[in-house]
């Protein structure tokens, strides 16, 4: 528990350090953004190509490593000049060429497709919307997503390892409680409220472009609020978001997607659960634009 605080420590650090460049310019955070995209990407191909499938006489799944690089490639470009439309155009692309690929290659099985579209879509596609976050609401939503997913993380960690008892989900991952789950929930709400007191009370130097207090003229007790619920149901998505990964690493046979983030795993074990934020946020901002 120690080794993994002091990791996690280390990570808010860079990631503060990284939001506070942002002030200068947020191709710093799409950066950082597209150097976990190429890791995680990595990490989900090396996963399927080793995982033990239940098709019989077959280990692995034949990934078309083309589509993916592919997609990592212009996800970035795309999005920064067509915002969400070219995040589409990326997903279009790169299933045609997989779905090219399979229909040449005898040896791709429909099974080696449909885990090939699984990629293309987690991580590389989800983590698209970051940038347009970034692009067109700037730096809250995009802390919304990364920051509460890691603190109803921690506290759900915390909450489980002091008191929980009962398994919530043993079958999909042995270590979650109901104890565990719900300290998650109130730290999401919590860290929901850390983001608004950082970044729109103590005005932390970052490229803020959109404050969910504009939408209440600023009044404070409201905007505690709003983002403590936000906070809350962002929270929810995490959680699922963290069960999903732990069934994706039940069926490919693998304890952590990789190493590289020491006791954290790899980074899709560090962006697992972020993902499901990240489309909740988007959703969020989306219904915000439609409300008007």
């Amino acid at each position: 528990m120690v080794k993994r605080t002091v990791t996690g420590i280390v990570m808010g650090g860079a990631l503060f350090l990284i939001l506070w460049l942002t002030s200068f310019s947020q191709t710093v955070f799409d950066i950082a953004v597209l150097v976990f995209c190429i890791l995680a990407t990595y990490e989900m191909y090396s996963a399927t190509k080793r995982a033990k499938t239940k098709i019989k006489d077959k280990n692995g799944y034949n990934i078309s490593i083309i589509s993916l690089i592919i997609a990592v490639v212009i996800i970035y470009p795309m999005t920064y000049f067509y915002g969400y439309t070219g995040i589409l155009l990326t997903i279009v692309l790169a299933i045609f060429i997989a779905f090219i690929e399979f229909v040449f290659d005898d040896k791709k099985m429909f099974e080696d497709f449909t885990t090939n579209v699984l990629i293309i879509f987690y991580p590389i596609a989800i983590l698209g919307l970051v940038f347009a976050l970034g692009k067109f609401y700037g730096i809250i939503p995009c802390v919304l997503a990364i920051g509460i997913s890691t603190f109803s993380d921690a506290t759900a960690y915390f909450v489980g390892a002091s008191i929980g008892k009962k398994k919530i989900f043993p079958k999909i991952s042995p270590k979650k409680t109901y104890a565990g789950c719900i300290g998650g929930l109130f730290g999401g709400a919590i860290g929901g409220v850390l983001v608004y007191l950082i970044f729109e009370m103590w005005h932390f130097p970052s490229n803020i472009m959109f404050t969910f207090g504009s939408l209440v003229n600023g009044n404070v007790g409201q905007t505690i609020l709003i983002y403590a619920v936000i906070g809350f149901v962002i929270a929810i998505f995490s959680e699922i978001g963290d069960l999903a990964a732990s069934r994706i690493k039940r069926e490919v046979g693998i304890k952590d997607y990789g190493w590289i983030l020491g006791s954290h795993g790899g980074a899709m074990d560090r962006i697992d659960s972020i993902m499901f934020t990240i489309i909740c946020v988007t959703f969020i901002m989306f219904v915000i634009n439609i409300i008007g």
